[in-house]
């Protein structure tokens, strides 16, 4: 590959830095914080219940708002040559949003709060990834798809881990505060945004064709038609395989208190540090691993294993009792999840038209956020099923019913694998050119 083709470690840093402690910022709240939270505010809801309360509307507002941030960025980009406002703005205001929800003691704002931070950090995201499709060129884009998703895998590593010592109090007793664990990550982010900007907004975007839906269009049926079935039926795989991993994570200290019967606290420390672990084998395998087995066998296989794994740790789950088989599964997920979300970025940029890439690329993080409300607002349905659970100490909350569920998702992906467009594997150097033709099989 021509040198000129590969983008320069200082800004595959700045790119991957600045997602690393953005989505860091949520990783805590979202594996552990919020459970412990909703348990002090006052309600009488059930704690699922309440959990799924705040989890949804702040998916839900992300979700809204990521189009409109990704267009709004485009429009950014072709004006002052880069997208920092919306990096380093979205962290400032998403910070803020994460110490208030530390503070809150009613269910209604603890809602509010967390919809808002959900909303500022996805206007980051969304400027992060159109800024990949700015400067990548289509020759590197599996490399740096693949560091990018790694920075990802990586902030739930080491998310998990930060709250797991905090927790545990390993790093202090005066650090083991609950509320010190859900805000540090996101004070942290917002110097490294103010850092990585001040590199990003050097760099000259390269220049981009036509595309057939106007840059300047709002959303409306023809300019969503103009992204091509290629990218929407990868961006309906994504949100599948996104919401069977929700599935395994939502509800994980519930899950032991209710099924192991952990004390809450314990349970905590449990998932905190297992979610860690997880993420560091799927950031592995999205640093290297994915893209060396999709030269040699395809995209397509290696995709589906993937989400064969989603698929093993929700059958687990629907089955088990014990501690173990949890931590079990949260490994078989984070490996799954990394190995999938190495590839389906590097698809998506390769089958999307460059001039509006930070649009459709608000969408494609759609269904990264979208599982996190629709996961949460449909368990408590699932969960209260029948008449309970059909294992565990605690009967009251019909978990098999929820993992059957995260089961059919990881099914209806791997059945997805079928009208997907791949890179041809055959020469890794082709990172742009796709295949014509589609597989019978999905794991073909």
């Amino acid at each position: 590959m021509d040198t000129e083709q590969r983008l320069s470690t200082k800004t595959v840093a700045a790119l991957c830095v600045t997602e690393f402690c953005a989505l860091g910022a949520l990783v805590i709240p979202l594996v552990v914080g919020l459970s412990l939270l909703v348990r002090g505010v006052d309600s009488g809801l059930a704690l699922e219940t309440r959990l799924s309360w705040v989890e949804t509307a702040g998916a839900l507002t992300a979700m809204s708002l990521n189009p409109v941030w990704g267009w709004l960025s485009d429009r950014t980009v072709r004006r002052r040559g880069h997208r920092t406002p919306w990096i380093v703005g979205g962290t400032v205001a998403g910070c803020a949003a994460v110490v208030t929800a530390t503070y809150t003691t009613t269910l209604p704002s603890l809602v509010l709060v967390w919809a808002c931070a959900q909303m500022s950090y996805s206007a980051t995201f969304a400027a992060l990834y159109g800024t990949l499709s700015d400067v990548v060129h289509p020759a590197d884009r599996a490399r740096v798809s693949g560091w990018f998703a790694a920075a990802a895998t990586g902030a739930i590593s080491f998310g998990g881990l930060v709250g797991y010592a905090l927790l545990t109090g390993h790093l202090g007793v005066a650090l083991s505060e609950p509320r010190i664990a859900f805000v540090l990550l996101a004070l942290v982010a917002v110097p490294v945004a103010f850092v990585a900007s001040l590199h990003l907004r050097t760099l000259t975007p390269r220049p981009r064709a036509a595309d057939p839906a106007a840059p300047d269009e709002p959303v409306t049926a023809r300019g969503l038609a103009g992204a091509g079935s290629a990218y929407w039926w990868l961006w309906l795989q994504r949100l599948f395989a996104q919401a069977s991993y929700s599935c395994l994570t939502v509800y994980g200290v519930f899950f032991l208190v209710r099924r192991a019967g952990e004390e809450a606290h314990d349970a905590a420390s449990v998932v905190a540090l297992v979610t860690a672990i997880g993420a560091a084998l799927g950031m592995a395998m999205a640093v290297g691993g994915s893209r060396f087995l999709a030269r040699r066998v395809g995209y397509r296989p290696v995709m589906a294993g993937g989400i064969l794994l989603l698929l093993g740790a929700n059958v687990l789950l629907a089955l088990s009792t014990s501690t173990i088989a949890f931590v079990l599964a949260i490994l078989c997920a984070g490996t799954g999840l990394g190995t999938y979300v190495a590839l389906d970025l590097a698809v998506a940029l390769t089958v999307l038209p460059p001039a509006a890439s930070g649009r459709f690329l608000g969408y494609f993080n759609i269904a990264r956020t979208l599982p996190q409300s629709v996961v949460p607002a449909l368990g408590p349905l699932f969960l209260a099923l029948g008449t309970g659970d059909l294992v565990g100490a605690d009967r009251s909350r019909n978990y098999f019913a929820f993992f059957v569920f995260g089961s059919a998702l990881s099914v209806i992906a791997l059945v997805l694998l079928a009208r997907l467009t791949v890179p041809d594997h055959r020469d890794p150097r082709k990172g742009g050119e796709m295949r014509d033709e589609v597989p019978a099989s999905p794991v073909s």
